[in-house]
């Protein structure tokens, strides 16, 4: 990958993010909505936008709509590059950090049944605690 495609990339992921948070008004697209890479073709006509949304609502509510402000969002990215064309965008569910949740949860639940629901270490039962005076 070139560093051009690089510098494209982050200043799409860049410009998505910014008109995602104050261009759009879709009540679909609500909640928590993280975009986490941006791929460019190497002819640098396509670029696809990975989100991850953390929402009350369905992912596949919010992804159409981010799909309807795809044209919002073009022309917020169009503006904002000094190419002659800017990438045309598309969206896809980044699934990445739901999974990193959910591992981290597991961990979690699993430190907490083999240690006896405590962090530091298994608990001593009463009639077993050590004697200071030996």
């Amino acid at each position: 990958m070139s560093i051009r495609q690089q510098k494209i990339e982050s200043q799409v992921r860049r410009l998505v993010s910014e008109a995602i948070l104050r261009e759009l008004s879709d009540p679909r697209i609500s909640g928590l909505l993280s975009v986490t890479r941006v791929k460019v073709s190497p002819d640098l006509r396509e670029a696809r936008v990975y989100v991850s949304i953390l929402s009350d609502r369905s992912e596949s509510t919010v992804m159409s709509g981010l799909i309807s402000a795809r044209g919002v969002i073009q022309k917020h990215v169009a503006n904002g590059m000094n190419i002659r064309y800017a990438p045309r965008l598309s969206f896809e569910l980044d699934e990445s950090l739901k999974r990193q949740a959910e591992v981290l949860k597991a961990l979690d639940s699993a430190v907490h049944n083999e240690h006896g629901n405590t962090i530091g270490g298994p608990e001593i039962p009463s009639d077993e605690t050590p004697d200071r005076n030996t």
